[in-house]
């Protein structure tokens, strides 16, 4: 057991005190070959440590016993023909000796483009009636062609592309037979511009595209909980009769993001329960009476880069209407100007709307003061008739998907925040609510 605990390179190491330790060198089981793992010094050339990375990892795999390996990983810039045939060995070995994690990592440190991956993964390991071990599949900077006989992943639980070159005829054979897959992540993957995903891999239950630049996506299994899309808003969402979503995150890159969020993803998407949605919204003034509503939405949050700057955050209004039985908002204030001098008189009040009488819980992040970000925490406090607490929160949201905030906010912020919400918030919290600053 403690051999396990212990590096690749110290357990190379300690092989060198004893015949028993010898033995158990043979059945190391996590076999993890990058560059810092195996101790080569990048004061040398990169052709000789190339050279030095093969030789290293041909001598632990002519002396490992070839059974017992749980994760073979593989992270080095061999996306080289020369190469081709060490890669194709090292992936049989990984294979055969019953890994249940495969990584194979070929990305160069400076971008080259696709049509430069040159390494050609052998699928031909996977050609065999009796399923193969590994349940944990990532490549990345290569081809992906399965061929016709492709059966051997049918216990695969994971598996992530990034800079794959497939084909989306390709990859739906692919899931065709993983019967097992539970997640499913696609990242910068060129060739897929219509993603299908069959009934087949029935315990699907987490799907992650990145910059694969889809223009539709096509959802037949019952399972999927979790959605996270990173890319534009011109796609769209079909789903097979019994796909439910529960929880969803989209990060657009370009178009308007709420009016996407409103006309294609809520009739899309009816079962939505929890959704994240980043992006940037052209609304000029808010929307009243959406066409098509979220009635299943109850926990949203919202990052949104308002490109018209005359009503701003309050047009965030309108995913309110859009989701009427929503319990808790968040909204990241991201584009804040200076702050609002103005008369209380001066702030804007929205035309008379139907009370959101579900939402319990709002937080604003990177609350500065701005005027339509008074006017939108507002609204919320008048209409929210049965709202129990509201966190006005002067630091930034930065990251997509974690919280990490501005700590050192300075004093002249925090007085102006301060003064903020007794001018213009105060008195406007009903008795029932509790009022947070942080």
């Amino acid at each position: 057991m403690i051999h396990q605990l212990l590096s690749l390179r110290d357990a190379a190491r300690a092989s060198l005190l004893t015949r028993k330790w010898l033995r158990v060198w043979r059945f190391y089981p996590n076999l993890e070959f990058t560059t810092k793992a195996l101790g080569l010094k990048k004061r040398i050339h990169k052709v000789q440590r190339r050279a030095k990375f093969v030789s290293c990892v041909n001598t632990v795999i002519r002396h490992h016993a070839g059974t017992g390996v749980k994760s073979f990983i593989i992270k080095k810039n061999l996306n080289n023909q020369k190469y081709t045939h060490y890669l194709d060995r090292w992936m049989y070995f990984a294979v055969s000796s019953g890994a249940k994690e495969l990584t194979l990592d070929l990305r160069p440190q400076r971008f080259i483009h696709y049509r430069n991956i040159q390494y050609n993964f052998p699928s031909s390991n996977f050609a065999t009636p009796m399923p193969t071990s590994v349940e944990h599949l990532k490549l990345l900077f290569c081809y992906l062609r399965p061929s016709p006989t492709f059966f051997g992943l049918s216990n695969l639980k994971t598996l992530e592309l990034s800079f794959v070159r497939i084909t989306k005829e390709d990859l739906e054979s692919l899931l065709s037979y993983t019967f097992s897959l539970q997640e499913l992540k696609l990242s910068q993957c060129p060739n897929i511009d219509h993603l299908r995903i069959p009934d087949v891999p029935s315990k699907l239950n987490y799907l992650d595209i990145d910059l694969c630049w889809i223009r539709a996506l096509e959802i037949h299994i019952q399972n999927l909980v979790i959605f996270n899309y990173h890319g534009s808003v011109r796609f769209r969402i079909i789903q097979g009769e019994g796909s439910l979503f529960k929880e969803a995150r989209f990060q657009f890159s370009c178009g308007d993001a709420i009016e996407y969020a409103i006309t294609e993803m809520a009739p899309a998407l009816p079962n939505l329960e929890t959704l994240f949605l980043i992006g940037f919204s052209k609304m000029v003034i808010p929307t009243r009476d959406p066409r098509h509503r979220f009635h299943c939405l109850k926990h949203l949050q919202l990052k949104m880069i308002m490109l018209s700057k005359k009503y701003n955050n309050l047009c965030l209004v309108s995913f309110l209407d859009a989701a009427p039985f929503l319990e808790s908002l968040i909204v990241h204030v991201c584009n804040g100007s200076l702050y609002y001098p103005g008369k209380k008189t001066d702030l804007r009040r929205l035309e008379k709307r139907e009370p959101h009488k579900n939402l319990k819980f709002a937080k604003m992040t990177g609350f500065d003061g701005e005027r339509s970000s008074i006017e939108l925490a507002l609204h919320i406090l008048e209409s929210s008739t049965n709202l129990e607490c509201l966190i006005l929160d002067p630091r930034k949201y930065k990251s997509e998907w974690k919280y990490i905030y501005e700590e050192n906010l300075r004093d002249v912020q925090w007085r102006v925040h301060n003064f903020t919400i007794s001018e213009y918030i105060a008195e406007a919290v009903p008795s029932h609510v509790k009022l947070l600053f942080s």
